[in-house]
């Protein structure tokens, strides 16, 4: 403004919550010393030595679209489409008078640990001026590093009346630990490799219990076991692994189990919001779902029970198979809305519903998670909705 700017509000955030978190998308936060108001932020901690570690290398191509949006009466579209990673951007040629224009375009990027966890595609109408926006869509970076390749997926367009890109990508993992940033020379790698696979011949000629493998594993990168079967077993020490995936050596073996000793383990979860797509006044219903990858909201969505997501992901840390309550303050009081239990693998069965009768003209639903009535919130906050609640529906 002209003079002194007026404060709306601030949100501090702390550093050891992102430590804790590690990695959050797409999370509210609400202003303080104002009524009202949110930003919405992503973070991620990445330790100082891994901030230039090379994950891998994503080629994506759009390919063509249809039914885009017409903006001009006068004339059809002129579209290109822009692809973005971050401050990198690859721009196609324009297709000149054309609802259904192809581009068979396509951008690689090198995918660094600091890289943005989201790729925007873009398409824009071509014009004398300012280019008009015809919609986009943004893709998960980390829904492509696990599924590997994509292949002739027809996508909708969003911010838009209409509109469908059809696109592929594929990733391809780097698999070779960056020497220079480990400080270690190839020639002492090779020099270890030949001392570990001399330590495992010498083991192979002792009788080796199961019951205690742990002292040896610790000692070696990787050891050959026999089990009781008579089978092979090799304790593999990973080449990368973060929270969400890990590298291994390629060997002989068609598969590799990650396993712990402990049951019941932290897990990272995200409470997700979903609604009936054919019934504007549905209830909510929130899904404690792992994090990590949107194929678990797509499980949803596609089970057949006619949900779409229609909110915000709210991170939190349960505990895998232990049940909780799921409380709410809503209308001045406070609901228990049944139990939720997270499950690392299988069918979702667990869900809370919060129904119409909860609702108040606010875009946000307040949570509380406890494992009994008495017990203290292991977990509070708001999960936050793409729309206004309907308060006429309750």
């Amino acid at each position: 403004d002209i003079g002194k700017d007026d404060f709306l509000g601030k949100a501090v955030i702390e550093i050891h919550e992102i430590y804790k978190a590690k990695d959050f998308m797409n999370k509210w936060i609400p202003l303080e010393k104002c009524e009202s108001g949110q930003i919405l932020i992503s973070a991620r901690f990445i330790p100082a030595k891994k901030i230039n570690r090379s994950i891998g290398h994503i080629a994506l191509a759009v390919h063509k679209a249809k039914k885009i949006e017409k903006k001009n009466m006068l004339k059809k579209a002129d579209p290109y489409v822009l692809i973005k990673l971050g401050k990198e951007e690859h721009k196609s040629e324009t297709v000149n008078n054309s609802q259904r224009p192809s581009w068979n375009f396509g951008a690689e990027f090198d995918i660094k640990e600091s890289s943005p966890r989201q790729i925007s595609i873009e398409v824009f109408d071509e014009d004398i001026g300012n280019d008009a926006n015809i919609g986009n869509i943004t893709i998960d970076m980390d829904t492509i590093i696990k599924k590997k390749t994509i292949e002739n997926v027809w996508t909708k367009l969003e911010n838009c009346k209409s509109g469908e890109v059809l696109i592929s990508a594929k990733f391809t993992p780097s698999l070779v630990v960056d020497v220079n940033e480990e400080d270690i020379s190839n020639s002492t790698i090779n020099m270890e490799k030949e001392v570990i696979i001399k330590e495992i011949e010498t083991k192979k000629e002792q009788t080796t219990s199961l019951d205690k493998p742990k002292q040896v594993v610790t000692e070696q990168s990787y050891l050959e076991l026999k089990n009781p079967d008579g089978h092979d077993i090799e304790f593999v020490d990973p080449i990368y692994c973060d929270d969400e995936y890990v590298v291994v050596e390629k060997n002989s073996k068609n598969w590799f189990l990650v396993v712990s000793s402990l049951a019941n383990l932290p897990i990272n979860v995200n409470l997700v919001p979903f609604k009936q797509t054919s019934d504007t006044s549905s209830a909510i219903f929130l899904y404690p779902l792992p994090r990590g990858g949107f194929h678990n909201i797509k499980r949803v969505v596609h089970s057949g029970k006619g949900l779409k997501k229609c909110g915000y992901e709210k991170d939190c840390v349960l505990r895998a198979g232990e049940p909780y309550q799921f409380w709410t303050d809503t209308q001045g009081k406070n609901f228990n809305l049944g139990n939720l239990k997270t499950e690392t693998f299988g069918p979702d069965k667990s869900w809370v519903v919060y129904k119409p009768e909860y609702f108040e003209s606010q875009d946000y639903i307040e949570a509380t998670l406890r494992q009994s009535e008495q017990a203290e919130p292991l977990f509070s906050g708001p999960i936050s909705l793409y729309d206004t609640l309907n308060v006429e529906a309750a």
